[in-house]
Order: C-alpha cells, then structure tokens, then sequence
C-alpha cells in the first residue's frame, strides 16, 4: 500500500502539471509589449495552490514540469529554465508566509493575502528578470528601466488573476484533493 501511495503522489503531480499547461495554453490573453511576447494566464494561480494543496515540495516539482513543458512545447524554451526559477521562488515565499504567518490554517483571508502574495512577488520578480536583462545587454539604466517596465502590463493583469483564483479554486480543489490525500502532503 505504501508504494501504492508514492506512486499515486508523482501521478497527481504529473496531472497537476499537466492541469498548469492545458490551462494556460487555452486560457491566455496576449498583451502587448516592448520587450517580450507576454499574455494573461492562469498558471500562476495553479502554482500556487499547487504548492497548497499538494505540498510545496510536489507543489514545486508539478509547477516545474508544468511551466518547463509549457514553454519547450510552446516556442519559449529560451526562457523555461527562468520561468521555472520564477515560480520556484514564489513558491517559496508563499510557503514562508503559509507556514509562519498563517500556521498553515487556510482560512479565507490567509489565502487572500497568499494569492496576493504570490501575484506580487511574481510581478517583482518579473521586472528584475527584464531590467537585468536589458542592462546585461548594454542598455543605459533609465532605458532598461523603461524597457522593464514596459513588459509588467501582462504580469500585474496576471497578478490580479492570481489574486483572485487563488482563493476562489482552493475550497473545490482542496475538496478533490481529500478524497485522496491530506491536503498538503
């Protein structure tokens, strides 16, 4: 029965990343910008409650192969490996927050505040990514400074679905998940 469960554990994953790239391929809005071919998506929200609902140690690993995956298959292999490291560290601070803010108890608003989080701290994140990137390519700071900010339009509208998926989808899923699991384990 144990290895039963193990193997159950790393086939949820796998549907769960499967679950991240189904939803942002069909679910995305292009958005314009200068420096990146960016658009609105769900995936940040399914990789937040990932990392709630499964633990964020499988929680990181389904978000990982979800993301990765996304990209090689979707022309962006140049940046899966950036999108993945990403995701990890906003993993790890709504973890951070999960654990010694809220005591893990997922109260509404706690989950609020982590969605909140999570869409913040990708949008940071994101523009440190984008301003490294312009001055790495020999742009004066005020340029790069520009070029950065210009590709954050699509990452805040992505904030703000996260914001509002995360706590919207966690009761349901988690609802799924305990049939099969405690939920974060």
């Amino acid at each position: 029965m144990q290895s039963n469960n193990k193997l159950f554990k790393v086939l949820e994953a796998g549907m769960y990343a499967s679950l991240i790239i189904i939803a942002i391929t069909f679910i995305r809005v292009p958005m314009p910008s200068a420096i990146a071919n960016t658009f609105v998506h769900p995936g940040n929200a399914l990789v937040v409650l990932a990392a709630l609902l499964m633990g964020y140690q499988r929680g990181m690993m389904a978000a990982g192969v979800g993301l990765f995956l996304f990209d090689v298959l979707n022309g962006y292999a140049s940046s899966a490996v950036f999108t993945v490291i990403e995701n990890l560290l906003v993993i790890l601070i709504v973890e951070m927050i999960y654990r010694s803010i809220f005591n893990y108890q997922d109260k509404f608003m706690a989950l609020v505040t982590l969605g909140i989080v999570a869409g913040a701290s990708k949008v940071i994140i994101i523009f440190i990514k984008y301003l490294v990137r312009q001055l790495i390519l020999g742009a004066a700071f005020p340029a790069a400074m520009a070029a950065a900010l210009s590709g954050l339009p699509a990452s805040l509208f992505t904030a703000l679905v996260t914001a509002i998926l995360v706590p919207l989808l966690y009761y349901p899923m988690k609802q799924i998940i305990q049939r099969f699991h405690p939920v974060g384990q």
